[in-house]
């Protein structure tokens, strides 16, 4: 049988995981699970109180994860990391269902330059997803941009303020041979 690969995507809001995940899935054929379909899936039932129900959030996570290890089904996930225990507790169970099931995680850190982070936080695509869009509140977020990297977890690191999305796509798929 088969054994999943799962490409997993992390950095701050705006370092361009979805855009970058969305070009690996068309040049690779990988499907793309996406951090935002779990959450938009939760915030559209529960609105406001998104934030209460997000343990709803992490078990669509952990099913879909968990279901697409066990019978080999490669996958590209993008994930905010922001440095909390839960933050912690959510890689760990990822890569203890990833790897229960014999599969495999490369981890890929995006980062930015933080200046390019608070310019990118109000464009059309970040509406279009419900994500978030007020440069203030980017400002206030990226202040310490270490807590977006995880420290646990050995990780090719692309700054995406230096390469376009095609760059940094023809770099991931060189560096682990896609």
């Amino acid at each position: 049988m088969k054994h999943m690969k799962l490409l997993f995507l992390y950095g701050p809001p705006a370092s361009g995981k979805l855009t970058i995940a969305e070009k690996l899935s068309q040049t690779t054929g990988i499907p793309l699970f996406h951090n935002h379909l779990s959450r938009n899936l939760v915030k559209d039932i529960y609105r406001d109180a998104t934030r209460q129900h997000y343990g709803l959030v992490d078990r669509i996570r952990y099913d879909v994860l968990d279901y697409c290890s066990q019978h080999g089904t490669d996958l590209i996930f993008t994930y905010v990391y922001e440095g909390e225990e839960e933050d912690d507790e959510d890689i760990r169970k990822f890569t203890e269902i990833i790897t229960r099931n014999q599969g495999t995680i490369t981890f890929i850190e995006l980062t930015a330059n933080r200046e390019d982070l608070i310019k990118r936080a109000n464009s059309e695509s970040r509406r279009k997803q419900k994500k978030l869009i007020d440069p203030a509140k980017m400002a206030r977020i990226t202040e310490n941009m270490n807590k977006y990297s995880i420290s646990f977890v050995d990780a090719l690191k692309i700054n995406t303020s230096e390469l376009n999305p095609d760059e940094a796509v023809t770099l991931i798929r060189q560096k682990i041979k896609l």
